[in-house]
């Protein structure tokens, strides 16, 4: 009986033959699918999580903490970042909303890195005066851990307002 089944042969509609045909590397899956590599790897990076949300906290201008929040969203190579930001200031409150567009210039499957732009609103109302809003610009890079499920990441942003030029460096997770 041993023998008989050593020599039986299978044929493509056979799990077997199917096991031991597997694609294994992403570049045959490609050629399988009849797509560049750089396409399907693509796919499955804007498949993996399109929406998510971020929570973190920092210093503004080196000695002002700060909190924040927002969402992400992919939309081909670049992440678009709708946020919130809260700053402790002496004598003062003030918070901003921005929307900034990153894009990944680092991709790897446990870290990344990206660099970004955006615009936003800062809102100051000092304790003895009247609240003055303005629009700001942003430029920021960061790096993260893609790795594990709540992702932890740093990022040093540049904002660019009238007057003054603050340095912010926040550090949170993505979820």
């Amino acid at each position: 009986m041993r023998s008989l089944l050593r020599k039986k042969t299978t044929t493509e509609g056979d799990w077997r033959w199917q096991l031991r045909h597997a694609v294994t590397r992403v570049d045959e899956l490609a050629r399988h699918l009849d797509l560049t590599a750089e396409e399907l790897l693509g796919a499955r990076r804007a498949e993996a999580g399109p929406v998510g949300f971020s929570a973190y906290g920092g210093w503004y201008d080196g000695d002002n903490f700060l909190l924040g929040g927002g969402a992400h969203m992919g939309l081909g190579p670049v992440t678009f970042n709708p946020n919130a930001e809260y700053y402790f200031l002496n004598h003062a409150t003030a918070y901003s909303l921005n929307l900034r567009g990153t894009m990944v210039v680092f991709p790897a499957a446990v870290a990344s890195g990206w660099l970004g732009a955006g615009v936003g609103f800062m809102t100051v109302d000092p304790d003895a005066g009247s609240s003055n809003t303005e629009t700001v610009f942003n430029l920021l890079a960061g790096a993260g851990l893609n790795a594990i499920p709540l992702k932890p990441y740093v990022q040093l942003k540049f904002v660019m307002q009238d007057g003054d030029d603050p340095t912010v460096f926040t550090f949170g997770v993505r979820f």
